[in-house]
């Protein structure tokens, strides 16, 4: 558990005992100090959560004092406390850099709810901030973050592959970003100096699609009035990532074959065999090992191209990573910069997290550029979000819509609430709900436990969904 340490500053020894015996009672460790210099002693020796500061105080005042603190420590949030209230004060406290303005006398209930809405604030801070320093020291070449477990593991395999250049599969629903781990895969490996060639395979009919790979040579077809280079020989030196990968035909996954192998094409209308040397990164949102049972996709080219597999997950098994995407995203929009949007509602947080995202990552940005667009002030207060009354998680927001929810106590109800839907559909079965979870039977009875939730009471229930 985290220990705050609060700095009183008040030249009345009563109030400092007051506060000290107050914040003691939580569980804070608190300083004491009755003029700003002995303040800026202790600020100097010791790191602090928060400063309580009288407006009044010998040498100078709140307000000065404030703005000194703010500029050595601009980390540190400061209260002000006052026994002469006025708006015009609150301002000026606000101006200088204090989180909030309490006057006296005042209520334990009122110091006491600052105090921690405002260390929750830096709680909240500090660990986006820890999220993004740690994911922006390994993964800022591809700006990619997450707080999820299974996304670190794919971080760490992508860091891993930096050493090789091993051909690789990368799966996943659309809009999850497969082409972002792609790319963080060239640009981290020793390949980065070189190309990354990207190409969506669905895009191109089977004749066209030869030419954008291979390339052509004058002559070799009606309009071929010039050589032109081919993707594959175009990404020599660096990366060929092939997306949508299933949707090349049994005949063309033949001759790429030849090219995985053998590091050889042959241009269209060409005898000339060139040389090429890249690395291999394909992507599909498709199940391939079922493509190759059906005589889809050959198996020797799914065996060539699945050497090392990377499975992201979509956007609804990793909704802890919304806060932080949504906060790149508010980062990296132009408009969003320009208008100085820099943060989220709880009411708008709450419904991005509840909803399924079918459309994974890229859904999500699109949303979020939409409330941009709409939103007049520096907090995006409402999200349009298409089809949420009737979509998976839309009963937990209107549940939950009237509550201050703690993010992990919001989670925790919408994961008991999703299990319970599951058992219920199940009839309290465990392999099948925990098939539909995608989780396997061991999970789904710790999680079970966790919940309080008995199969036993799920056995009967008619089948409602």
């Amino acid at each position: 558990m985290v220990t705050h340490r609060i700095l009183i500053v008040d030249d009345d020894p009563l109030i400092r005992r007051q506060l000290e015996d107050l914040y003691r009672e939580r569980k804070y460790d608190v300083d004491t100090a009755g003029t700003a210099e002995d303040a800026m002693s202790l600020l100097e020796e010791y790191e602090y959560s928060l400063a309580v500061v009288d407006l009044k105080i010998p040498g100078t005042d709140g307000i000065s004092l404030t703005k000194q603190v703010r500029e050595r420590w601009e980390d540190l949030d400061v209260i002000i406390v006052t026994g002469y209230a006025s708006i015009k004060g609150a301002v000026e406290a606000i101006r200088h850099g204090a989180s909030d303005y309490i006057t006296k006398p005042f209520e334990r209930e009122e110091i006491l709810l600052a105090t921690e809405k405002v260390l929750e604030k830096r709680r909240l801070l500090d660990e986006i901030s820890y999220l993004r320093n740690q994911l922006s020291e390994r993964y800022s070449f591809a700006n990619m973050v997450s707080r999820n477990v299974v996304m670190h593991e794919i971080f760490s395999t992508i860091e891993a592959l930096a050493q090789n250049d091993a051909t690789v599969l990368i799966s996943g629903e659309s809009g999850t970003g497969k082409e972002l781990a792609a790319r963080a895969i060239h640009f981290q490996g020793r390949r980065r100096t070189g190309r990354f060639v990207a190409i969506n395979c669905a895009a191109f009919p089977d004749s066209l699609l030869e030419s954008e790979l291979f390339g052509y040579e004058r002559g070799a077809f009606t309009g071929a009035v010039h050589d032109r280079i081919g993707k594959i020989e175009l990404s020599s030196g660096g990366t060929l990532f092939l997306d949508e990968v299933e949707s090349i035909s049994l005949p063309m996954q033949l001759k790429l074959l030849r090219t995985l192998e053998q590091r050889e094409i042959e241009k269209l209308g060409g005898n000339r065999i060139v040389k090429v040397n890249m690395r291999i990164i394909t992507a599909t949102n498709r199940n391939l090992e079922d493509m190759v049972e059906r005589g889809d996709m050959r198996e020797d080219f799914f065996y060539r191209i699945n050497v090392v597999p990377i499975d992201i997950p979509p956007l609804r098994d990793r909704i802890e990573d919304i806060p932080l995407l949504v906060a790149e995203m508010l980062r990296a929009n132009p408009l969003g910069r320009d208008r100085e949007i820099t943060k989220v509602s709880n009411k708008a947080l709450q419904s991005l997290m509840s909803y399924h995202w079918p459309g994974n990552v890229r859904e999500l940005a699109n949303v979020i550029e939409r409330s941009i667009l709409k939103t007049a002030g520096s907090t995006i207060k409402e999200v349009d979000i298409p089809g949420t009354i009737n979509a998976p998680g839309a009963s937990t927001a209107a549940r939950f819509k009237d509550y201050d929810l703690p993010l992990k106590e919001f989670l925790k109800r919408a994961e008991r609430e999703y299990l319970s839907t599951l058992l219920k559909r199940n009839r309290g079965g465990i392999a099948t709900t925990a098939e539909a979870a995608m989780i396997d039977a061991a999970t789904l009875h710790r999680k079970m436990k966790l919940h309080a939730l008995k199969r036993e009471d799920f056995k009967e229930v008619a089948k409602a969904i």
